[in-house]
């Protein structure tokens, strides 16, 4: 197994021809194979004459070391599917108890949101509870309706 190089082989045309109307049909063609009259740089199928992206793309390990290569063994991989950021969550972050109960009683404070001339004092705050002000504020929008003590605005009475 030692010398193997991967190559990447375009296999059967999927594209749908029929996206158009609502149906799927495919044209049939088993492999991509470039056009013969272009450069090595052409990208289109001589058989179908779609783009080589339509075709699927497995990795092909030629053993170099067993008949030299062209006549050697050969092992197709399947293509793992590419691996999206939505797969890749960001963990849940964790507060702990003390956490929580002074972010409630310093969000109760200021009135369940961040004002414009108070920016330090919420930024000392978060510093001494250990979050950053994002994280303080998505906390809050979070927990603002779950609060004891609804945000109420503050009325004059006559």
């Amino acid at each position: 197994m030692e010398n193997e190089s991967l190559r990447e082989v375009y296999r059967e045309c999927l594209r749908n021809h029929a996206a158009r109307l609502g149906g799927f049909a495919s044209d049939g063609c088993c492999e991509f194979t470039p056009e013969e009259d272009a450069d090595l740089g052409n990208l289109q199928c001589g058989a179908c004459g779609c783009h080589r992206n339509f075709h699927r793309k497995v990795y092909s390990t030629a053993a170099a070391g067993i008949g030299g290569g062209a006549g050697g063994a050969r092992r197709l991989l399947l293509q793992a599917a590419p691996e999206t950021p939505d797969s890749r969550r960001r963990p849940r972050t964790r507060f702990s108890e003390e956490q929580k109960a002074r972010m409630s009683s310093f969000a109760e404070r200021i009135g369940w949101r961040i004002p414009k001339g108070r920016g330090a004092e919420v930024d000392e705050f978060c510093g001494e509870i250990g979050v950053t002000r994002q994280v303080f504020k998505v906390w809050m929008h979070n927990h603002k309706s779950s609060s004891t003590a609804a945000p109420t605005e503050a009325t004059v009475t006559p």
